[in-house]
């Protein structure tokens, strides 16, 4: 059997409060730590994310287990960023080659938008093809 491996990481985006910002992504749970960068990009200071691992949601302090959120952080990130931002989240994983996989999850103050490679693949293929049924396997 195969482990999964994921790498996620952002892009540059402006946050309103980087206490909070710095707070948000410390309560993430992955198997791996996440880091913070920060950069200025036209006289503002942006920030990023990633690790090497996937985002598996948020710390619960009141839990007396390892229990986690789901999406809760996205929410709290929601929040913070810049209201003419995106924070766009690209996470990259494989098991073996048995698949591939990117995901996107892209958060606006107002708006959060998730998409992945495979059905972007797909879509490309029908175009191509002038087939919208066209169907195939791309894993196992």
């Amino acid at each position: 059997m195969a482990n999964y491996y994921a790498y996620t990481r952002t892009n540059y985006f402006g946050v309103k409060d980087e206490e909070k910002f710095r707070n948000i992504i410390s309560s993430l749970v992955g198997e791996n730590t996440f880091r913070v960068w920060k950069k200025d990009v036209d006289g503002k200071q942006k920030f990023g994310f990633g690790s090497e691992c996937n985002i598996l949601g948020k710390i619960n302090p009141s839990a007396e287990d390892e229990e986690y959120y789901s999406d809760e952080w996205i929410q709290d990130l929601q929040a913070i960023v810049d209201e003419d931002d995106a924070i766009i989240i690209t996470e990259v994983g494989y098991e073996k080659l048995c698949y591939l996989v990117g995901g996107v999850i892209v958060i606006t103050s107002n708006s959060v938008t998730y998409g992945n490679i495979e059905s972007l693949g797909l879509s490309l293929a029908r175009d191509a093809l002038k087939n919208p049924k066209f169907e195939t396997q791309m894993h196992y």
